[in-house]
Order: structure tokens, then C-alpha cells, then sequence
């Protein structure tokens, strides 16, 4: 939710806080409306249970692929005019024939970081052009990594094994390229010989100019494993205070995550909102703004020591933080990406442990609307800048399932491919607007609303937390009053992720 000082949202008739699938009506106080047909569905909603936990994971996004490029840890050539000569630092490699001899390349690469579950796994090895000729060259692969470059000679080298080919290069190309088998995190070795007596290419070495030898693996990345899901909450009502977020945990704990916010940037962890979160065995979700919002000097660097200085003061425990939430209200998508970017690299520099990353705004992911903002790639801060994606999504007078949300499922479907965490940090279903009198059918459709999303997240395995909005907004109060909502939400706590 958009927050002004005090969180609470100036009422607009055009106001983000509404589901663009529900239309909203006026409706007289239930006190004038009957109520006995509406019991035995609160009380049905009020026993149904579930367990948030890992189960199939969505089938609708096409899978991201990655690209991960190792230089040789070693490399030289190995001559047969001086068998026992090592050329090992060379800064020029030689494949082919000259006056009375011949040259063969050795590399050898380490592939260590290809992440568990890669699958796709693709790869091919390059040598670049630095003068010589461009004869046919044949490539091998060498089982025997043993070797070093500091010590290969001819006398000494590798036996080749299974051939990768041969290929006679454009005299223009400034590269040669092999596909090669890579299966997992191990080292791999090759060679590389040409046919011909009188001419050799030669190519850059590790201790040369770049571009120097590559292996570049490609693949798919395996979906994130996120097991259960982290519970929490916001709680302003009255007051957005430890006291009352205590008294959420009470009336609907066990609550694990307390969302809080700052207006501005504090100066430490110690002057936020957050900072008794700790004390109470509460982990915290922190968001503020920059200096007077301002995201273009943000961007630009101007507070980059002050956001330093808040980074390095909050505790090393996994806090989730962000700027700007739900910042296609104010800038935008190249602004925001820019800001966060920058901002992203900031605080990690200062404290690795802090959990970075995007919160959007449901409303504006609506797709005639989105498309108005730019489209959703105008507003994704790039895997490499993101810890998680998150969203706050809310839904009134009618509560909205969100597997049934369109703007809900737009943000979903296209974060899906990006291989994230999803976090839903705010999430609201059907408010008491200001004046009126709760409606104990609506009331009893938010239970069942929670349960279902709650049977949906667990199906799709790929939310990691899911914050409820208890408190007040522009359209009213969100507070799960009833005992039936209370109770729906008490199972998805007591589902949840505790350690």
C-alpha cells in the first residue's frame, strides 16, 4: 500500500487499492441488511486447514538460460621441433605447421559454479585470432587434467582423446568455436592441432590481450526450492507499533515477519520502525524512501554513503529490506530500474546479508495498465540486482482469489520466469469503508478467500512469504475482525515457516 506519513492513503475514486476484476458499489451498513443466512458460512470458513509446504511448482513460464564464461586456468603449446621446451607463458598460442615442426594448443578449464539442478547444459569452446594464418584445425578433447602449463612440453603432453572436429575458419573470423560436453562442476581440458606443415593460427593466450580462452556453458537454472512459507503481517491499528503488532500475533499469530516502514531513510537500523522487531522473535520486512524521495538522486549516488551507514547497522540476520515500494505511482520504469540498481549495489557492498529487491504494486499490473507504464520488462531491475521480486495486491469490496486476479497473475506470470523468490508483502481482502458497518457475508468470503490462496500457493511452490495487511487504508479498515477471517489466517500461520 502506498503510505503517506502515518501509512494511511489520501481516498481517490480512482485509487490503486481496488481489484480491477470486482466493481465497487455502494452498499447500506449490514445492521440494515439480514444477517442470519450468514453464520454457517463463517463457521464453515473458520475450520479449514492446510499446510503450507513444497509442491509442484507452476508450469506456466518458460524457462530463463544463463551463461556462465571460464577462462583457461591453463594453457601453453607443446612444439615438436623442441620436445622438451615448456612455453607455458607465452602470450601467443600456435596451432600448425612451421620450418621444421609442429604446434599444438593445451587449455584446461574449471567450471565451478553452475548451480544444483541445471539442466540445458550446453557449451563451447573459443580460442581468438591474434595474426597468423587460419588453416583447418582440428579440435580433441584431453581426458588428463593433471597437467600445468608451467611444466607441458611435447615430450611430457596429454594423450588427445575424442575429436571435436575439424573446421577450416573464414580468413576474417576473429574466433574459432568447438560445441563441447559439459556436465556438471568439475575441469575439462582440450587441444587443438591443424593438418597443415607450413601455416599455423595463432590465438590469444590467459597471459595475453583479450579475449582470451573461453568455455562458455549455457543452461537452465532449476526453479527456486522454497518449502514453506514465511507468515507475517503490517499492523497499524492504532497504531503502527511493536504493541500492536504483538497484539496481531496474538489474535492471529504466529506471526513470523513484521512489515514496517520509514518515510525517509533512517540513519540506522536503531531509529527504524523495525527495530524491536528482534527483541520480540520477529524477523523484519523494512521499507523507506530516499531523502525526500528523492529516486533521481538516489540514482545518481547522492546518498550513497548515508544508505551505506543504514546497511552496515542493521543486524547480520536476513532482513528484508527495499526502497520505493510500489513505485509505479511516482516514476518511471526506467527511473525506478535505475534507482534500484544502483541502490542494490550499495547496500549489498555494505552488508551482504540484507535481502534486496523490487515491490510492485498489483493495481498498475493490470494489463491495459501496465501497457500504459511502459509494459512489465520496462520495470524488472534484472535478475542481478534482485534478492527476491515482491507485490501488494489487494482486493474490495469483493474478495478475489488470486489465482483469479488478473493484475494479480499478470505480476505472477512474468515473474515466473525470472527464477526469484516471490514474496506477496501486502495483501488485503475486502475493507469496512469509513462509515459503515462490517458485512458478515463479505466477512465470510475473505475466510474462504485466505484458504483457497492458501491451498493455491502451496500448489505453485514458489511464494516464499505472504504478509497480511491488518490496519487501516484508503478504502477503510483490512483488519481481520471476524473470527472467522482470524481463524483462516491462524491456520496459515501455524502452516508456516518458523526457523
Amino acid at each position: 500500500m502506498t503510505h503517506t506519513h502515518g501509512h494511511q492513503l489520501a481516498a481517490s475514486s480512482s485509487d490503486p487499492r481496488r481489484s480491477s476484476s470486482a466493481a465497487v458499489t455502494t452498499r447500506k451498513p449490514a445492521a440494515q441488511r439480514g444477517t442470519a443466512a450468514f453464520a454457517a458460512i463463517a463457521c464453515a470458513a473458520a475450520v479449514a486447514t492446510f499446510v503450507l509446504g513444497p509442491a509442484a511448482p507452476a508450469a506456466a513460464a518458460a524457462a530463463p538460460t544463463s551463461i556462465k564464461v571460464y577462462g583457461a586456468v591453463d594453457d601453453a603449446q607443446a612444439s615438436t621441433k623442441y620436445p622438451t621446451a615448456n612455453f607455458g607463458t607465452r602470450t601467443l598460442l600456435a596451432a600448425g605447421g612451421y620450418a621444421g615442426g609442429q604446434n599444438i594448443i593445451f587449455a584446461k578449464f574449471v567450471v565451478n559454479s553452475l548451480p544444483a539442478g541445471a539442466t540445458g547444459i550446453s557449451a563451447q569452446l573459443r580460442f581468438y585470432r591474434n595474426g597468423g594464418a587460419m588453416p583447418a584445425l582440428e579440435g580433441s578433447v584431453v581426458a588428463n587434467t593433471a597437467w600445468s602449463e608451467r611444466t607441458l612440453t611435447y615430450a611430457n603432453r596429454p594423450s588427445r582423446g575424442p575429436g571435436l572436429g575439424s573446421q577450416t575458419p573464414a580468413p576474417s573470423a576473429t574466433y574459432v568455436a568447438w560445441p563441447v560436453k559439459v556436465t556438471g562442476n568439475r575441469t575439462y581440458a582440450f587441444s587443438v592441432q591443424s593438418p597443415s606443415a607450413t601455416a599455423f593460427a595463432q590465438f590469444n593466450s590467459e597471459e595475453g590481450l583479450s579475449p582470451h580462452p573461453s568455455l562458455n556453458v549455457t543452461y537452465t537454472p532449476a526453479a527456486p526450492q522454497i518449502g514453506k512459507v514465511w507468515i507475517g503481517a503490517t499492523c497499524n491499528k492504532p497504531t503502527a507499533t511493536i504493541a500492536t503488532f504483538n497484539a496481531c500475533n496474538a489474535a492471529t499469530g504466529p506471526l513470523k515477519f513484521r512489515r514496517s516502514f520509514n518515510s525517509s531513510l533512517p540513519a540506522t537500523f536503531a531509529q527504524s520502525s523495525g527495530k524491536d522487531d528482534a527483541r520480540y522473535g520477529y524477523r523484519s520486512f523494512v521499507s523507506w524512501k530516499p531523502p525526500g524521495g528523492d529516486f533521481v538522486g538516489a540514482a545518481a549516488g547522492r546518498y550513497d554513503a548515508a544508505i551505506a551507514a543504514w546497511a552496515r547497522s542493521v543486524p547480520r540476520t536476513g532482513v528484508y529490506a527495499t526502497t520505493f515500494h510500489e513505485p509505479e505511482n511516482d516514476m518511471t520504469g526506467a527511473q525506478f530500474v535505475a534507482m534500484h540498481r544502483r541502490l542494490y549495489t550499495v547496500v549489498k557492498n555494505a552488508n551482504p546479508t540484507i535481502q534486496w529487491g523490487p515491490v510492485y504494486m498489483s493495481y498498475w499490473w493490470q494489463p491495459a495498465r501496465l501497457a500504459s507504464k511502459g509494459g512489465a520488462a520496462a520495470w524488472w531491475v534484472g535478475g542481478d540486482r534482485a534478492d527476491f521480486t515482491a507485490v501488494d495486491n489487494y482486493s474490495t469490496p469483493n474478495p478475489i482469489e488470486l489465482s483469479k486476479d488478473p493484475q494479480f497473475m499478470t505480476w505472477y506470470n512474468f515473474m515466473l520466469s525470472k527464477y526469484k523468490p516471490m514474496l506477496i508483502t501486502e495483501y488485503g481482502q475486502y475493507s469496512v469503508r469509513p462509515g459503515y458497518s462490517p458485512d458478515p457475508y463479505m466477512q465470510a468470503k475473505r475466510a474462504r478467500t485466505i484458504a483457497a490462496d492458501a491451498s493455491w500457493i502451496k500448489s505453485q511452490g514458489r511464494i516464499k512469504m505472504w504478509l497480511y495487511w491488518s490496519g487501516t487504508g484508503a478504502q477503510g479498515d483490512w483488519s481481520l475482525t471476524d473470527s472467522a477471517s482470524r481463524q483462516a489466517w491462524k491456520n496459515v500461520a501455524a502452516a508456516g515457516r518458523r526457523s
